[in-house]
């Protein structure tokens, strides 16, 4: 009886034995070499403190508005950004992101896509590749503006005439010359004033100038409400076989402008659009690129109500591809929305 009971309890221990163990091993085995278990009393990182310097476009231009409103949305929700928006033109922003004068700029796929090249205005700079898309916004069409009593009915007929494409390397310059080349025409075959958008207003209102050559802008573009508000005007359309040849160009793409938009005006207009977008370098801080578009897009429904031009942007757009990289920033925001795969 006594060595049954002892060989009992024997048992027992054996078994209290192996399962510690067993246990021992399990243990050790999760432990997985190199593994380290977070520490959680550490703080989660501060983030970037940064004061903006925004590019945007010359005294009248729809950037200042929409500018100035997304970086007051982006201030209000994000206390460690401060910063302003400053005057400058589309090429002059790409240039000032790329060397570091401007943190932000807004530019427009043609002009993005011939400083990736170093091509056209960029040729002396050579491929600017550090720059980066934060996220696309609206198109910018065609508004070829003549007076309705004019006897300009065609691109021809722009020949010895005084034209404005607004300021000197804006987008609106940049394919005015290569529509112009279409047709066998330069500048020199016309009285050309490069001037701010408010000031070309101004000179086609006092007769002045005899067109307005905005082959990419915004719409409805205030400047060209203001124009058609002092009397009738026509807007001219481009052929669609001079649109086939500019759309050969990287980031222009054929658009008809609708109608409707000004006065007098209640007929498409078929030509061309490119889009407008905003970059910053390759080396911004990547919480406040994720920071400022998160903010841009929990904002967007409002912006329509800034700037009309935006009533032709959809939110997922911002994820479209501008044919230059993404900031890393900007592209895990929009994967976790699910706009990019």
């Amino acid at each position: 009886m006594f060595n049954v009971r002892k060989q009992h309890v024997a048992c027992v221990l054996l078994i209290i034995l192996l399962f510690s163990l067993l246990s021992g091993c399990s243990s050790k085995q999760e432990e997985k070499p190199g593994a380290q278990v977070p520490d959680t009393t550490k703080p989660l990182a501060e983030p970037t403190k940064i004061d903006i310097r925004w590019g945007t476009i010359t005294a009248g231009g729809a950037w200042q508005v929409i500018g100035s409103a997304m970086l007051e949305d982006i201030k209000k929700a994000n206390k460690n950004i401060t910063g302003s928006i400053l005057p400058s033109t589309t090429s002059g922003n790409v240039v000032g992101v790329h060397k570091g004068e401007f943190e932000v700029g807004f530019s427009l796929t043609d002009t993005t896509a011939q400083a990736w090249q170093g091509e056209g205005y960029f040729k002396d700079l050579g491929q600017i590749r550090n720059i980066r898309n934060l996220g696309a916004l609206y198109p910018q069409a065609t508004h070829i503006v003549v007076w309705a009593d004019s006897n300009i009915n065609s691109i021809e007929d722009l020949k010895g005439k005084r034209v404005s494409p607004g300021a000197k390397g804006l987008s609106c310059d940049l394919q005015s010359q290569r529509l112009l080349k279409l047709y066998g025409l330069s500048y020199d075959d016309m009285s050309v004033q490069f001037l701010s958008f408010q000031d070309a207003d101004q000179q086609m209102i006092d007769r002045h100038l005899d067109a307005l050559l905005y082959v990419t802008v915004p719409f409805p573009f205030a400047s060209v409400i203001n124009v058609s508000s002092q009397r009738p005007i026509r807007l001219l359309p481009i052929p669609a076989d001079k649109i086939a040849e500019l759309e050969k160009f990287p980031g222009v793409e054929s658009y008809t402008l609708p109608g409707g938009l000004y006065q007098g005006v209640d007929y498409a207009v078929e030509g061309i659009a490119v889009r407008a977008h905003i970059i910053v370098r390759e080396d911004f801080p990547e919480d406040v690129a994720y920071s400022m578009v998160k903010t841009i897009a929990e904002n967007f429904e409002s912006y329509p109500g800034v700037l009309k031009a935006m009533s032709y942007a959809r939110l997922e757009d911002m994820a479209k591809d501008t044919g230059i990289p993404m900031h890393p920033g900007a592209e895990r925001y929009y994967r976790e929305r699910g706009w990019i795969k």
